[in-house]
């Protein structure tokens, strides 16, 4: 790709952001995410979601940090080019050219440790991205306070985080019975599923909680609280430009940098009531 064609690695997006009682509408700075496909001598070797911006720098350092090669002089070129999916928008591909023993030794391990509890695990192409995923529908109406406290208590439940600083967190919960899993891990993704999984082995409809996060609302975050049916998920930190498409058109209402008394909502404001009132609904 020129120069004259590296695409953005920011763009706006307009939300509602609530500040004590009071809310207005604002447009928002949100990291760019693409898909991107590593190929090695024309086959797919791996997915991954990037910031589309110095693709063949990373084509060239992910096969060294995941030893497909051992030193510069092995990768013969690298080839970029960019695609276009429905309803995802720009996806991006390196075809990097290897000596035929290396990329034989490169199929044989095409499950990489970089893409390991992202929620593309298993996807060998970002061809695999267009499966049909059906929108959440839920009559969940939550009130932001009640965001706010499963918060509270996610922070309150935590112990690897307090002690490592090297943890994430997930919670779920209802606005009836509060909190209903919590679980931590290295990987936000990993801590996602594990209180999915507690849930479920409990007996939770899904359709009637609401997930906070301490990690960003990345495509992968935003594709797994889809996939599982839950109707809002929230996060003290950001969402990307993914992250927010895929939440708008799947019907899960984002909430991003929900902190005390704040918090910044990007797509069906419906669920979300501030003093009872919807934020839809509100002057």
């Amino acid at each position: 790709m020129k120069e004259s064609e590296q695409p953005a690695l920011i763009e706006p997006g307009a939300g509602l952001r609530i500040s004590g009682r009071g809310v207005r509408a604002m447009r928002d700075d949100l990291a760019v995410e693409a898909p991107f496909e590593l190929r090695i001598n024309g086959r797919s070797q791996v997915l991954l979601m990037v910031s589309p911006q110095g693709l063949e720098d990373l084509a060239r350092g992910h096969c060294l940090s995941e030893g497909l090669t051992s030193r510069p002089e092995e990768v013969l070129g690298v080839t970029l080019g960019r695609a276009e999916l429905p309803g995802l928008g720009p996806a991006y591909w390196a075809d990097v050219e290897l000596p035929r023993e290396l990329a034989r030794r490169a199929r044989s391990r095409r499950v990489a440790p970089a893409a390991t509890s992202c929620g593309l695990c298993g996807l060998e192409s970002f061809q695999d991205l267009g499966r049909e995923i059906r929108p959440v529908s839920s009559a969940l109406t939550v009130d932001l306070s009640v965001v706010q406290g499963l918060f509270q208590l996610m922070e309150r439940g935590q112990e690897v985080f307090p002690r490592t600083g090297a943890a994430h967190a997930a919670a779920l919960g209802t606005p009836r019975d509060g909190l209903v899993s919590l679980a931590e891990d290295v990987g936000r993704h990993n801590a996602l599923d594990k209180a999915l999984g507690a849930a479920l082995a409990a007996g939770q409809d899904l359709g009637g909680c609401l997930a906070a996060v301490s990690g960003r609302i990345s495509f992968e975050m935003a594709l797994k609280a889809a996939r599982s049916g839950l109707p809002l998920i929230a996060s003290v930190s950001a969402a990307t430009t993914l992250g927010r498409s895929l939440c708008a058109d799947l019907g899960v209402t984002l909430v991003a940098f929900a902190r005390q008394e704040r918090a910044t909502v990007y797509c069906h404001p419906h669920r979300v009531l501030l003093d009872g009132v919807p934020l839809s609904a509100r002057p």
